[in-house]
């Protein structure tokens, strides 16, 4: 777990926390996800399951875990 939150931080640039959307697009491209803005906006919201713009830890490592 503690790995997931590193990796998580390591993309929450203004460590604030939650993972905004410019955040998500560096971590899209640094997985080698080249989506454009459309597809990755869609990504976004899918992930951000209590619509609030953003993608707390809890979102992110259900989201990572279902990939992994």
């Amino acid at each position: 777990m503690s790995e997931l939150k590193s990796t998580f931080d390591h993309f929450d640039r203004d460590a604030n926390g939650v993972i905004d959307f410019g955040e998500f697009c560096e971590l899209l491209s640094a997985l080698g996800a080249g989506m454009d803005e459309e597809s990755a906006h869609v990504g976004f919201e899918a992930i951000d399951v209590d619509s609030n713009g953003q993608i707390d830890f809890s979102e992110f490592s259900a989201w990572w875990s279902e990939q992994n």
